[in-house]
């Protein structure tokens, strides 16, 4: 896994502790301000490369439901964290292991540029039945919260089940009734619109570029009633939130290179921020977050010419002006497949988080 740049805010606020009994444990907490990271990458998180970064002095860590194991999680609440599951709630993923429980009516539409994943109905009550066992193994896992992605289908009719928005008001409640029924927080992934119907059932927030797109301010409902907004951009130096806004702001660069820088500030203008900057060397892992595991393109291998037939007219040899021109072609054309290559790689290497924020 290879370290994010990022800048945490808010490290200085603890999260409310839970029960220590699994069965009569009471529901976390997340205040407004608690900091945080989230790594969602193909495999169980590297708890060994979390030291000296951004993720070493967070409180809360947003990691795959899927794609970590019990102890991972296990390891990661002795390190005083509270771990947040991710899984989409929204979407069926051909890569998931409950996959083949989805019906053929029960997904619609393609999620636009990601290959294997369509929207679900909401309304379906065997998609319900399958993000109640998936909630099930989070509690089962040891999570403190979960992060349903997707829920947003409703925009634009993305879905393609032409559904209203309060289709997706009265899903959001169900997931988050059946995670209170397992001592799970849960949380709201970006789905702006739904805020003021769902502030009272989500114990936090999840937001993709808020900043970039000008909407920071719709989550001072969530802040006011002391609940975290857990905010991602990607680039830039958005370490401010506006008033009244309590944001726990993290930055990650898209290409997921570099070492770590790690901020400890409260977003109260009264506040002075105090910064701390470490150097960590980029360990040799697998990158952080791909939707799917990358496929090497097929395709025919290259047939070298034969040598000219007997019989056959001789091809006059080139001079070596021309040779010089088709020397300077080829450098072309491989300049060009390596850019096609660069960009299917970039593709491929597209933070997991960043996906499902969709404005037009």
């Amino acid at each position: 896994m290879l370290p994010a740049l990022a800048i945490v805010l808010g490290g200085s606020v603890r999260l409310a502790a839970g029960h220590p009994h699994p069965q009569r444990r009471e529901i976390a907490t997340f205040p407004a301000g608690a900091s945080w990271d989230i790594i969602l990458n193909k495999g169980s998180t590297n708890l060994d490369d979390l030291a000296g970064t951004a993720s070493a002095g967070v409180t809360a860590m947003d990691i795959d439901l899927f794609d970590n194991e019990a102890s991972t999680i296990s390891a990661l609440k002795n390190q005083n964290k509270h771990v947040i599951c991710y899984f989409s709630a929204g979407s069926r993923e051909d890569w998931r292991e409950d996959a083949s429980k989805f019906k053929a009516d029960d997904y619609g539409q393609g999620l636009d540029g990601w290959a294997g994943e369509n929207w679900v109905n909401v309304k379906s009550d065997n998609v319900r039945a399958i993000m109640k066992s998936r909630i099930e193994l989070a509690a089962q896992k040891g999570c403190t919260a979960v992060d349903p992605d997707n829920v947003d289908g409703f925009s634009e009719n993305q879905d393609g089940f032409g559904l209203e928005q309060s289709a997706y008001t009265d899903y959001v409640k169900f997931l988050a009734s059946t995670a209170a029924a397992n001592n799970l927080a849960i949380g709201l992934k970006n789905a702006l619109d739904l805020i003021p119907d769902v502030v009272d059932v989500v114990q936090f927030a999840v937001n993709e570029q808020c900043h970039d797109y000008d909407e920071c301010a719709k989550y001072k409902p969530l802040t006011e009633a002391n609940k975290a907004v857990f905010n991602i951009e990607y680039g830039g130096n958005a370490c401010s939130s506006p008033a009244g806004v309590d944001l726990s702001i993290l930055i990650k660069n898209e290409d997921q290179n570099g070492g770590s820088e790690q901020a400890s500030a409260t977003p109260a203008a009264s506040q002075t921020a105090v910064a701390e900057k470490t150097s960590v060397p980029t360990p040799a892992q697998t990158p952080v977050l791909t939707a799917t595991p990358a496929v090497t393109p097929t395709g025919g291998s290259a047939v070298t010419p034969s040598s000219t037939a007997a019989g056959a007219e001789t091809t006059p040899e080139p001079s070596a002006d021309s040779e010089d021109q088709e020397d300077g072609d080829e450098d072309e054309d491989e300049d060009e497949d390596e850019d096609d290559e660069e960009d299917d790689e970039e593709e491929d290497a597209q933070p997991r988080w960043q996906r499902h924020h969709k404005h037009e």
